[in-house]
C-alpha cells in the first residue's frame, strides 16, 4: 500500500514582534532579562508590529539592580513603516504604545514640509520603563530625537536651533511652554558648543514624575569636559566627574558621551557619562559588524571593580555580543546582538551603571 503523501509545509508569519522575540528567547541572558522582565517585555511587544524590527531595538539594562529585567526601545524615521503604524493608532489604542501627544505630533509633523522633523531628518527612539513596572503597566515612552535619517545633505543639526528642538520636545510630550526651560535649554546648548561640545540627541520621559528634558552630547574630548560644565553651571564638582572617566583609561574609546538634565528650575545634579568601545587605529567599517565580546570585557570589568556594576550583570552583559542564525518559522534570520555603549550616572551622590544592548534582526532566506 502507497503511504499517503506528506503534509507541505505551511509557514506561518510572524504576527507581531512578540512572536519573535519568543524563538529568539535563547538569546537573552537570565541575569539580564529573566521570567519576570521577560513577561513584562512580552507584555509589550505584543502591542507592537513586526517591523519594530525593520532598524534595531534595544534593551537597557541597570547594572545595580539585582532583578533581571530591562527597559526596552524602539527606533523610528519618520518615513518607516513603524512611524505609520504609530500614525494610525488612535485615543483608545495610542495609551502606551507611544501616547495620544506624540501621535498628535507626528500629523503635524506630517502637514508641514517644514516641519521640525522634516528640516533636521532626525530619528526617534522610544523608551519604554519596563523594569520598575507590572505586566502591561507601562506607560507614555520616553520619546527622543537623534541624528540620522535624512537622505539629504547637510540637516540641522539640534544644538543650532535650541527653540525648535524644545518646541518639538514640549509637542511630542503634550508640555504647555515653558519660558525658563527655553532659557535654560538654550543656554545650556550655547555654553556647550562653545565649549566644543555639541548636542545630538534630546529627549523628554512624559510617562516619569516632573517635568525634565535630557541633552546629549556624543564623541566629544572629555579634556573639554571641565570648561563644559562649568560653563552650563552643572552643580556639582567637574572633578568627580573626570575621576570617574580615568577608571577607563585605555579601555574605552577616547571619546565619550555626555548627558545633562534640565528642569524649569535649572540644571539638575544629574550627570550621564557614556563609553564606547576602543577602536583599533585601523578601524573601518567593516570592523564595526565583527562579533565583538573581548572589546568590551575590560570596560564591564572596571564597572565591577568600582562597584558600579554587579557581578551577575556583569557576566550576563560579557554574553550578550553574538551573532546567531535563526531558523524562523516563515524564513531564515541572522541575529547580531551587539552592546550600544555603557553609562555610568551620577545622581546626588550616588553612582551607578547602565549598559545599553542592541538587537539587529534580518532575514536572509
Amino acid at each position: 500500500m502507497e503511504s499517503a503523501p506528506a503534509a507541505p509545509f505551511v509557514m506561518e508569519p510572524y504576527c507581531a514582534l512578540d512572536s519573535l522575540l519568543e524563538d529568539l528567547r535563547g538569546l537573552f541572558p537570565s541575569a539580564l532579562i529573566g521570567e519576570p522582565g521577560w513577561e513584562r517585555l512580552r507584555a509589550l511587544t505584543r502591542r507592537l508590529p513586526l517591523c519594530v524590527a525593520d532598524s534595531r531595538f534595544g534593551f537597557e539594562f541597570h547594572l545595580c539592580d539585582p532583578s533581571p529585567t530591562a527597559d526596552f526601545c524602539v527606533i523610528s524615521g519618520r518615513e518607516t513603516r513603524l512611524a505609520e503604524f504609530f500614525r494610525q493608532q488612535t485615543k483608545d489604542t495610542a495609551p502606551g504604545l507611544a501616547g495620544i501627544d506624540f501621535i498628535a505630533f507626528l500629523a503635524e509633523q506630517d502637514r508641514d514640509p517644514h516641519s521640525f522633523l522634516a528640516r533636521t531628518g532626525k530619528g526617534i527612539i522610544l523608551e519604554y520603563d519596563l523594569a520598575n513596572s507590572l505586566p502591561g503597566s507601562y506607560g507614555v515612552p520616553g520619546i527622543f530625537f537623534l541624528s540620522g535619517g535624512n537622505p539629504q545633505p547637510d540637516p540641522e543639526e539640534l544644538y543650532e536651533d535650541p527653540a525648535a528642538l524644545l518646541a518639538a520636545l514640549q509637542s511630542a510630550a503634550g508640555w504647555e511652554p515653558d519660558a525658563a526651560e527655553l532659557c535654560h535649554v538654550e543656554r545650556t546648548c550655547s555654553a556647550l558648543a562653545d565649549s566644543g561640545i555639541y548636542v545630538s540627541h534630546a529627549g523628554v520621559m512624559p510617562g516619569r514624575p516632573g517635568r525634565a528634558v535630557r541633552l546629549v552630547a556624543l564623541e566629544f574630548d572629555s579634556a573639554k569636559l571641565v570648561e563644559g560644565l562649568e560653563k552650563i553651571h552643572w552643580p556639582g564638582d567637574p572633578s568627580s566627574a573626570l575621576d570617574i572617566i580615568s577608571n577607563f583609561d585605555g579601555v574605552v574609546s577616547s571619546r565619550g558621551g555626555l548627558g545633562i538634565t534640565i528642569t524649569p528650575e535649572g540644571v539638575l545634579p544629574r550627570l550621564d557619562l557614556e563609553f564606547s568601545r576602543k577602536k583599533r587605529d585601523d578601524f573601518s567599517l567593516e570592523e564595526a559588524f565583527r562579533l565583538d565580546r573581548p572589546g568590551w570585557r575590560l570596560a564591564i570589568g572596571r564597572l565591577v571593580e568600582r562597584g558600579w556594576c554587579l557581578p551577575a550583570k556583569a557576566a550576563g552583559l560579557s554574553e550578550w555580543p553574538r551573532l546567531e542564525t535563526l531558523f524562523g518559522r516563515d524564513g531564515v534570520y541572522q541575529v547580531r546582538q551587539v552592546i550600544s555603549h555603557l553609562k555610568v550616572v551620577m545622581d546626588r551622590g550616588t553612582i551607578y551603571g547602565k549598559g545599553y544592548a542592541g538587537m539587529d534582526v534580518r532575514r536572509t532566506a
